[in-house]
């Protein structure tokens, strides 16, 4: 009992030994660039999706939808936010030396500039069906250039605990 102890614990400890020697010799701006460039849009997605694109979808921007002005003002922070979370991947795009990350960043730069302006019409309680459009063109254009560079945008739905 005590060796396979002794023994798992000197695995752990120079598992964690070569991740700090291969954090060490990589820059952080290059480690796991794939990854964190996914994560940061993937949010930045799921809050275009969630509060701008579903309501849009179900009518909620609509005049004489309940609570309207609360969902365009909603709306409009998650595309704020949004725009920081293309901001991060679009910087880890430019900052890598991925091929593919280079290739798409120019689309992940006008993916920013759409959400940006959108989302501050929004935030001021403006809504505009064809800015909606436009954003949805944009996100099918980043995935459209990402399909090409041979990493397809899959949208995976994923459940949830107790639901």
């Amino acid at each position: 009992m005590k060796i396979a102890r002794s023994f798992r614990a000197g695995i752990a400890v120079s598992l964690v030994a070569v991740a700090l020697l291969f954090a060490a010799a990589k820059p952080a701006e290059a480690f796991l660039d794939k990854t964190r460039f996914a994560a940061h849009l993937g949010i930045a997605y799921f809050c275009f999706h969630h509060w701008v694109l579903k309501p849009y979808e179900e009518q909620q921007f609509a005049p004489g939808a309940p609570h309207r002005t609360a969902t365009i003002v909603k709306g409009g922070a998650a595309l704020l936010f949004a725009v920081h979370e293309v901001r991060v991947s679009s910087k880890i795009a430019h900052l890598s030396k991925d091929p593919f990350l280079q290739k798409i960043a120019g689309n992940v730069d006008a993916l920013t500039g759409s959400f940006g302006a959108v989302g501050q019409k929004l935030k001021s309680g403006q809504f505009n069906p064809d800015d909606i459009k436009s954003l949805l063109s944009s996100t099918t254009s980043l995935g459209s250039a990402a399909a090409a560079g041979g990493a397809p945008i899959k949208d995976i739905p994923v459940a949830l605990p107790g639901k």
